[in-house]
């Protein structure tokens, strides 16, 4: 609604299988096109697509296999659609798969696409730069950011990997500046956000790092639909931290959001798209004890730059 207020319109069942060894670690797992639903399925190696039902939901059209193990995050373009594999250390290497969506939506595998990563990489978050050009893959385990260069086919080339970047998770394109992106990091010794900017096939530039020791674990990341202001979402405190962004992607931190309780701990987070409203997933106990039950916090986007220009409107349980 206008308000923000969320209304249940159903639960849709995926056709697939969930993994709790994942944890939380994975970011953009459902994405969407104005008439379909994508969803990674972990557990099963594969990935569901939804017609979108109008008022009535969701409607399950197919499941496809990944091609890989442990599918945690998707990328869509246009007509292409990228699967990451986290992979699984022992048992099979990181992998990123392109997919071509015909009219009916069906994804059929592109023919130049799979990418195979090193067995320690453990990638957490995939997604496209705003023009489309360059998709990046930010690689927690490697401590590391990859770019690629994506053809009018869809398929990828001249990757390039920009190192010593500490846990990057979960991160966001700027929705108006072409090249410029960012990541939360993870990091226990510097958690905190970057902004990079990948032009051209050279490696990518760090535009500004910023560490934040009370974001602790900030490991997701949104931004408003004019690109003016980046959210990190922080698990273990259940935070919400402010940065302004510049027009070249440079990074100012502004303030934090701190709910009356850390649990559930905060997870992935999405911005409506008049940028009136941003929802936060929350679940599991950052305390590592048994679980709560998990929650969508609807918070209003004010015009402060205080309480991270956050307003709590609704918080619906799950």
């Amino acid at each position: 609604a206008k308000t923000g207020i969320l209304t249940s319109v159903g639960s849709f069942d995926t056709g697939g299988y969930g993994l709790t060894a994942i944890n939380g670690a994975q970011s953009h797992a459902v994405v969407c096109t104005q008439t379909h639903v994508f969803v990674t399925n972990a557990g099963s190696n594969d990935f569901s697509v939804f017609r979108i039902m109008n008022s009535s939901g969701l409607e399950l059209a197919t499941t496809v296999p990944s091609l890989g193990v442990r599918p945690v995050s998707l990328a869509i373009n246009g007509k292409t659609l990228y699967v990451l594999n986290q992979g699984q250390p022992g048992v099979a290497p990181a992998r990123c798969v392109g997919f071509s969506i015909d009219t009916e939506e069906d994804p059929v595998e592109l023919d130049v696409s799979a990418v195979e990563f090193e067995a320690t990489d453990v990638p957490t978050d995939i997604f496209f730069t705003q023009n489309g050009v360059r998709l990046v893959v930010l690689q927690n385990g490697a401590n590391a950011i990859d770019t690629f260069t994506v053809g009018a086919d869809g398929g990828l080339t001249a990757q390039q990997r920009l190192t010593n970047v500490n846990a990057p998770f979960g991160g966001a394109k700027h929705p108006r500046q072409p090249f410029v992106a960012f990541a939360a990091l993870a990091d226990d010794a510097s958690p905190g956000v970057i902004s990079i900017r990948a032009t051209g096939t050279a490696i990518p530039a760090i535009v500004s790092k910023l560490t934040a020791p009370s974001a602790v674990d900030p490991c997701w990341a949104a931004t408003t639909p004019n690109g003016k202001r980046l959210w990190t979402s922080n698990f273990q405190p259940a935070s919400l931290s402010l940065y302004s962004v510049k027009s070249n992607g440079r990074l100012a931190a502004v303030s934090t959001y701190t709910p009356t309780s850390d649990s559930p701990g905060a997870l992935d987070i999405a911005v409506d798209p008049r940028g009136k409203f941003l929802y936060q997933l929350r679940a599991l106990d950052p305390a590592g004890g048994a679980n709560p039950t998990p929650q969508i916090d609807v918070l209003r986007i004010g015009g402060s730059s205080a309480n991270g220009g956050l307003q709590l409107v609704q918080s619906i349980q799950l």
